[in-house]
């Protein structure tokens, strides 16, 4: 298919290119702008697509560049999570404690539920919601609890829910949108949660609310979408912790080696990114776990949350990418490490490589949730028990097992800042250690979370400040040149990864005014 060559307002010769999707060109900037209304809903560097494995999903139609915009999107709807700490129903931020322990939450004059103040509740996120609840004479019960002020309520379940409802009427168009999402209903009906929500969620709205028109299938559909599609939207600034529905970027396929990340704006809007460089055809991913968590922790999870099952290639590979997250070693021969069978199906044994013992599924499953509850139980305020923790399991869990990786991407995080152990408080075999561990974790980056990603830059964000603070209390000034060298390149990299991240930008501004500090003082003493 051959490139267009005439303007696409005025038909001349063009001399320019719709930077973004490459498919139009123009023969003036002007003409670009004029066009702009008419080419805004295809102008897209990507495109749908279906297969049997992953149904509808989004493939490149060109490539794509590392750190480029590929897509942001307005929420179809928001609210609080299933279970929310007290949030406000209008601006969605998390509710600040009264001034008096004996006061209470503002009250929505109509309907009791709390928010911030009066100019909530003409909000158009509360508005509809709020007339259905005064019109059936309920009132929100949710008060201010000086004791635990952070508690979840669940009354909060129906909020969602109800302004997915709404938009039948409301906005038709955005529930036909809402309707056409993955819902896998079938598979959540005879779950625990759905049983609840039919016998109690079910009967409030259609009885409490007024709501009997709607069938009982229709609504708990509804719920299932939400439960696959919706993303938590956070903004820790803003206090914010929602979930909102994207049907764009539910159209982005999981992969457990993404190509894409995502981040929300100041408007709630989702914006997604390419964390490294994308061919033409390949398909764009996105990741609903954990990267060092391993095959069977990652699948079971997505099967428990997003009821579908992940075939990617690091979870088709026994061996993980080379990594063998899932892998202990064999208590036989002390040199072979266990991989599964058929990493594609949970109840499959698992093999020594090197003498072919053999483990069932159960025991390995078993021996795996036992290592996790430690390792979560574990006093995480200092480094200590951590390492305790690897020094114990040696001999079984080699260097890239789930527990260990998890064990040593905490300790990168208690190494500078826990109590007794800030940069400054640091030994010189405990920052070593810290250097070390930052280094080791980031070449696995390149194999399970590669390019511009956030695990990447929050662990070249250590790495940096421990480099620094390394330069600095080196004798030789040779090496402490080198040493701050280092981190100008790791910085510049850090950079890169997190300038489309706004809360960033204050720390990246500390670290350079602290390094830029650190060259001067090294170029007076060299002087």
């Amino acid at each position: 298919m051959t490139s267009p060559t005439s303007c696409a307002l005025c038909q001349a010769r063009a001399t320019q290119v719709c930077a973004a999707c490459r498919n139009v060109v123009y023969c003036s900037r002007e003409h670009q702008k004029e066009h702009w209304k008419q080419h805004k809903s295809q102008c897209k560097c990507y495109e749908m697509d279906t297969n049997q494995l992953l149904g509808r999903h989004l493939r490149a139609t060109r490539d794509i560049r590392m750190g480029e915009q590929i897509m942001r999107e307005a929420p179809l709807v928001l609210g609080p999570k299933v279970a929310s700490p007290p949030i406000c129903l209008g601006c969605h931020r998390n509710l600040l404690p009264p001034a008096k322990r004996s006061d209470n939450f503002y009250k929505c004059s109509s309907c009791s539920w709390p928010l911030c103040g009066k100019e909530c509740e003409q909000s158009p996120y509360h508005r509809d919601e709020c007339r259905l609840m005064a019109a059936s004479n309920f009132q929100s019960k949710i008060n201010y609890n000086p004791v635990e002020p952070e508690l979840k309520e669940s009354a909060y379940c129906v909020i969602m829910l109800l302004r997915c409802m709404q938009l039948k009427q409301s906005n038709p168009t955005a529930f036909a949108k809402l309707s056409a999402l993955e819902d896998h209903l079938k598979e959540r009906l005879d779950t625990p949660l759905y049983q609840v929500l039919r016998a109690n969620l079910i009967t409030f709205i259609k009885t409490v609310l007024g709501q009997r028109d709607w069938p009982e299938m229709e609504i708990l559909r509804l719920a299932a979408i939400l439960d696959t599609n919706a993303f938590e939207v956070r903004q820790n600034a803003e206090r914010r912790k929602v979930r909102a529905i994207f049907p764009g970027g539910a159209m982005i396929a999981h992969d457990c080696v993404p190509n894409l990340r995502h981040r929300f704006d100041d408007d709630m809007n989702i914006v997604f990114l390419a964390k490294r460089k994308i061919a033409k055809g390949e398909i764009l991913s996105i990741s609903y776990t954990q990267p060092l968590r391993s095959t069977i922790q990652r699948r079971l999870h997505l099967k428990q949350v997003k009821c579908f099952d992940c075939a990617c290639a690091r979870c088709s590979d026994p061996t993980e990418l080379e990594i063998y997250a899932g892998s202990r070693m064999c208590e036989k021969c002390k040199v072979g490490k266990f991989v599964s069978v058929n990493p594609l199906q949970n109840a499959a044994n698992w093999k020594c490589q090197v003498c072919n013992i053999v483990k069932g599924a159960r025991e390995v499953l078993t021996q795996d949730a036992k290592l996790q509850q430690e390792i979560e139980s574990l006093d995480k305020s200092t480094p200590a028990a951590l390492e305790d923790f690897l020094y114990r399991h040696r001999i079984e869990l080699h260097e890239t097992n789930t527990h260990i990786l998890q064990a040593k991407y905490a300790l990168t995080q208690l190494y500078g800042s826990a109590p007794g152990f800030s940069m400054e408080e640091l030994s010189e075999k405990s920052l070593q250690r810290k250097i070390d561990l930052c280094e080791e974790l980031l070449q696995l980056s390149n194999l399970i979370d590669s390019g511009w990603s956030i695990f990447r830059g929050n662990l070249l964000i250590d790495l940096e400040e421990a480099i620094v603070t390394k330069a600095l209390r080196l004798d030789d000034a040779t090496e402490s040149e080198a040493k701050l060298k280092q981190a100008v390149e790791l910085l510049q990299e850090i950079a890169n990864i997190m300038k489309h991240e706004p809360e960033m930008q204050q720390l990246l501004a500390e670290r350079k005014v602290i390094l830029d500090a650190a060259l001067k003082r090294f170029t007076t003493a060299v002087e």
